[in-house]
């Protein structure tokens, strides 16, 4: 069982008073700062709140600015890939970097699952009755075309920006 004294009076001799007396004036001590660090932070995140508040909208105006001006990059590289990547797929610019890279893509339709039930393609079946669309995009084009799936060249077109932008 616990000792348990409910004031700073207790029987244990005189050394007991004095630490006593110093543990329960650190308390408060612990008790003020605590206050004074709750207060803080909640004044620190009201004050942040005024700031995001403050720059929500043109942060907002600015990132739908950024992602139009993306599309607008990516759609030129489409469009323009004859001109733009006539040199191989990698184009070094002031600004930046233009990529184009190629590769195949296995699209598989949504009821390929019940075809590899019954062919048998239980090797790509998960357990929770999905298909295992990685194990699927590494099969032959003949396994693929059994179930209705496929396997395309796809281009793929991204962008690399230096870090001293020069406008």
């Amino acid at each position: 069982m616990t000792k348990r004294h409910n004031s700073l009076s207790c029987p244990g001799g005189t050394d007991t008073l004095p630490v006593l007396i110093t543990a329960n004036t650190l308390l408060a001590e612990i008790a003020i700062l605590t206050e004074h660090i709750d207060h803080l932070t909640d004044e620190a995140y009201s004050k942040v709140k005024e700031i995001e508040d403050a720059y929500e909208g043109r942060l907002a105006a600015l990132k739908e600015d950024w992602k139009a001006k993306e599309k607008e990059l990516i759609s030129l590289m489409k469009k323009r890939k004859g001109v733009i990547f006539d040199g191989g797929d990698l184009v070094r610019l002031v600004n930046g970097t233009l990529i184009r890279e190629t590769g195949e893509k296995v699209t598989i339709p949504r009821d390929a699952l019940g075809k590899c039930e019954a062919l048998g393609f239980n090797d790509v079946i998960k357990i929770a009755k999905s298909l295992d669309r990685e194990a699927v995009k590494k099969w032959t084009n003949e396994r693929l075309f059994l179930i209705g799936a496929e396997r395309k060249l796809i281009e793929e077109f991204k962008y690399d920006l230096k870090k001293d932008t020069k406008c």
